[in-house]
């Protein structure tokens, strides 16, 4: 009997000199198949060769080949589609996003912060763009949000909880009642965000989010797979209104777009989604940005060290800046010796990422290196428009703007 359990739950043999390999796997990609019950590494290895050949219509040979090279331990797929490749999950059209490990996003509207968390909760590693040119179309902020947290998580019997989140207006006062579904949390947190620059309401608006449907904790994720965990999800809106208030009257600095960022990474690292794993990319010049995480911890009169409250949030990603010069010798310095000290400082020559991402198009040094002249000299677009006539004016858009789809950019 002991033999034909080992037998049930053994996985591969993996190398002596990978002693974590086994509790990683289990961990991390065996996916539960009943109760008590989860995948082998044969098991993970067909689900996923099968979404592979299913998704890029592989022949037999192809398959084989990877077949092989997998079961043997040589080549894998990503860690993403480990989890998700070949699941009921990933094949609804709406999740497809969930097989990505890295997404770049431009911050313009609300939209793109719900997007993010959305992207997250899949367990997307989440990039945002956050210069100038894109932020600036963020709208002010008007209204000052007095919220309450109202409800118990799990409160709401099973077959009575909304899956969508219902806003409900009442002259001044709004009710936000949090749908249990990924969807449901990624409405309400851009609904709160939406109503700070809401043109209905005139200086205060009462906002009570009800979080009696969320479900509890330890109770499955169904087709993502793993188990709920919304420990930090009521003080997303509180750390979130409290961020929007103090920007009435203007609009979001770099700074507090990251944190309204991070701080819904929080909740949805404490969910057990995934590893904190994001991208800020801000202006080379925005020094603010650039310095927000400066002295993070700091030691009180006890000896003690402790962070800071109101940015600990920004711990969930790298903060980068871009150049669309190509830096000098003394910044690339400069940065280095940052990234010694801190572990921040992550500096980026747009174009040289830029060219990366284009690569379809600079098929030869020489096209590449008069790419980067004309990059520096801030003639992209049109040295694209005369080199490639039957481009359109929102491909070149696109195309000049591709610094966040190539990290191999990034020093």
């Amino acid at each position: 009997m002991v033999r034909e359990l080992e037998r049930k739950y053994q996985s591969a043999k993996f190398p002596e000199t990978a002693p974590a390999a086994n509790p990683v796997f289990f961990r991390t990609y065996s996916r539960r198949l009943t109760a008590g019950v989860r995948e082998t590494w044969d098991d993970v290895c067909s689900r996923t060769l099968k979404g592979l050949v299913d998704l890029a219509q592989l022949s037999s040979e192809e398959s084989a080949i990877l077949d092989k090279m997998q079961r043997n331990l040589k080549a894998l797929p990503s860690g993403r589609w480990l989890w998700v490749g070949g699941t009921d999950w990933l094949a609804k059209s709406k999740n497809f996003s969930g097989a990505y490990n890295c997404t770049s996003t431009n911050l313009t509207d609300w939209s793109a912060f719900g997007l993010m968390m959305g992207l997250a909760m899949m367990g997307c590693g989440t990039g945002a763009v956050i210069e100038p040119r894109y932020i600036s179309h963020l709208p002010s902020i008007r209204n000052r949000i007095n919220l309450a947290v109202q409800g118990e998580i799990g409160k709401t019997p099973v077959e009575q909880r909304r899956e969508s989140t219902e806003v409900k207006f009442e002259e001044n006062r709004v009710i936000i009642h949090v749908g249990d579904s990924r969807e449901g949390w990624v409405d309400s947190y851009q609904s709160l965000l939406e109503l700070s620059s809401d043109e209905r309401f005139e200086g205060v608006v009462e906002v009570i989010v009800d979080i009696s449907d969320v479900r509890n904790a330890g109770e499955p994720l169904q087709g993502f797979g793993g188990v709920a965990n919304p420990v930090k999800l009521p003080g997303l809106y509180q750390r979130c209104a409290s961020i929007l208030n103090k920007a009435v009257g203007r609009r979001l600095t770099s700074v507090e777009c990251c944190l309204l960022i991070d701080e819904a990474a929080v909740t949805i690292v404490a969910g057990n989604i995934r590893r904190s794993a994001g991208i800020r990319q801000g202006a080379s010049y925005d020094n603010s940005f650039a310095d927000a995480k400066t002295n993070l911890w700091q030691q009180g009169e006890d000896g003690n060290w402790r962070i800071d409250p109101d940015r600990d949030a920004l711990r969930m990603a790298n903060h980068t800046r871009v150049f669309h010069q190509k830096p000098s010798l003394e910044e690339c310095i400069a940065a280095v010796r940052k990234q010694y000290y801190s572990g921040e400082g992550a500096i980026q020559w747009a174009g040289e990422a830029v060219a990366r991402a284009n690569r379809d198009l600079l098929t030869t040094p020489e096209l590449k290196n008069n790419f980067l002249v004309a990059y520096q000299q801030g003639e992209a677009k049109q040295w694209l428009k005369q080199k490639y006539p039957d481009l359109g004016a929102q491909e070149i858009e696109h195309r000049t703007a591709r610094m966040g789809l190539n990290p191999c950019g990034n020093r």
